[in-house]
């Protein structure tokens, strides 16, 4: 095999994604750094954390810091394409009161499925855009972090390929 043939560091790959929205009324900024074990060839897994910044302007100014962590599941199908799946956990603030301000947080599970598009850059960096669906995801739950089922996420991985 060979992976036998070399140390774990070399099974070890690191990334994340990120992400920025900029609304006239919110503000998002997302961080999700991860850590992957490359298992064989095309299969690797991991565990990343999660950090959302979000403020709101109106109707009152507010921010919220919302944390969280994953574990994930890769195949890379070709150099260049690979399904995906997530398991995510995050912890979030929403308002229960607007004045006075209260904040209440509350944790929400996502179960994402998708695949994705990686472009190497040079040696071992590469850029990567995934598309995701949140299979738990309910339009009805109005304290849900996500407004949306779909998750698209650019990043970067280095050792990944």
């Amino acid at each position: 095999s060979l992976y036998a043939q070399n140390n774990l560091l070399d099974r070890i790959y690191y990334g994340g994604s990120g992400g920025l929205s900029i609304g006239s009324n919110q503000t998002n900024i997302t961080l999700n750094p991860i850590v992957g074990y490359k298992i064989t060839d095309n299969y690797s897994a991991g565990i990343g954390i999660t950090y959302q910044y979000v403020k709101i302007t109106r109707p009152i100014s507010v921010s919220f810091n919302n944390f969280g962590w994953s574990i994930f599941n890769r195949y890379n199908i070709t150099n260049q394409f690979f399904a995906y799946a997530e398991f995510e956990r995050l912890t979030f603030e929403y308002l229960t009161s607007l004045l006075p301000e209260r904040k209440a947080k509350n944790s929400y599970n996502s179960l994402l499925f998708g695949g994705g598009y990686n472009y190497q850059l040079r040696g071992n960096v590469s850029l990567s855009m995934t598309v995701l669906y949140n299979v738990l995801y309910d339009a009805t739950d109005l304290q849900s972090p996500y407004n949306s089922p779909l998750v698209l996420r650019f990043g970067v991985g280095v050792g990944i390929l």
